[in-house]
């Protein structure tokens, strides 16, 4: 009698998270539009049907979404259209990658961390497609730090510029792993620098982020330490790179807590290196397989007994 009670009760459990799933696939997709810009923007971003109708430069598309900059008034600003809420099962349920970009833009700068002006976002259905808009104005005289280690590298022999990028870096990333959020994407290219004798950082692109507790927000924190490391150990020196761990753990010296961590760092970086080589060593095979061609690996006794 109690077994099938309990049946019951988990069967009516699960009905429930599925109705709240269905239900928040519904609310996801409602049309609204929230402009937060300044008065002189309103005539182009105040209406999502003006937004889509602008015209500018294509900078990057995909499957999932296209960005493209506009000029007005001498002004650029970025506006990213999304066409699908994001991959698998994504694209149906729960938050898209759009409500998860501003959502994180909003919340960055309520912990005061600088990230790019948001100027509007939304969603409208236009026919049958539900598009979700997000327009961020540009922050002048910026780069990412990606470009700037590819073009710009002497700009790292600066040591009073790199130490103050590395502070702020450090510190808005500790701010958010203390506040039990997990970037999931915090690479360099996501990060903007503003300045040549007092640099300023901005983040930016975030749809992924999100809090996390337990084991899955140090996992993550982990995933984005090793996310910086992993082009940090490219273009910074060693004594550079520890000191970067030493402002984010807020210590002078290094203790067995920051050496635990540097373990698990190159942990992480080894293992996503592995899986980058088994997945290029599949790719390989496969295309050799559609050309025809032998596998490199097959000597000439092909008959040979496998171990």
């Amino acid at each position: 009698m109690h077994m099938r009670r309990r049946q019951h009760v988990h069967k009516i459990l699960v009905v429930h998270l599925v109705d709240k799933d269905v239900e928040l696939m519904l609310r996801s997709r409602r049309s609204f539009w929230r402009f937060c810009g300044d008065t002189q923007e309103d005539k182009a971003f105040a209406r999502p049907e003006t937004c889509i109708g602008l015209t500018g430069e294509q900078i990057t598309s995909d499957r999932i979404s296209n960005v493209r900059r506009v000029t007005l008034n001498s002004n650029n600003y970025y506006i990213k259209q999304y066409c699908v809420g994001g991959k698998h099962v994504r694209r149906f349920l729960g938050r898209s990658r759009a409500q998860g970009e501003w959502q994180n833009l909003e919340y960055f700068a309520e912990l005061q961390i600088p990230v790019t002006p948001l100027v509007a976002y939304g969603r409208h259905k236009v026919g049958k497609t539900h598009l979700e808009l997000l327009v961020t104005a540009a922050v002048e005289d910026s780069s990412d730090l990606a470009t700037l280690a590819q073009q710009k590298p002497e700009r790292f022999a600066n040591r009073s510029w790199t130490l103050s990028v590395m502070r702020q870096v450090a510190e808005y990333t500790r701010r958010l792993h203390a506040d039990n959020f997990v970037h999931w994407d915090l690479k360099w290219r996501n990060i903007l620098v503003q300045g040549d004798a007092d640099p300023k950082i901005y983040f930016f692109d975030c749809p992924l982020g999100r809090r996390w507790y337990g084991g899955l927000q140090r996992r993550g924190a982990i995933k984005d330490l090793g996310c910086l490391d992993s082009v940090a150990r490219l273009v910074l020196t060693r004594t550079q790179r520890l000191r970067f761990l030493l402002l984010y753990r807020q210590e002078e010296k290094l203790t067995p807590g920051a050496k635990c961590q540097i373990r698990q760092i190159d942990g992480f970086l080894r293992a996503r290196a592995q899986r980058r080589a088994k997945k290029q060593a599949k790719k390989v095979k496969s295309t050799q397989l559609t050309s025809g061609q032998p596998d490199a690996r097959v000597g000439h006794d092909s008959e040979s007994p496998r171990c």
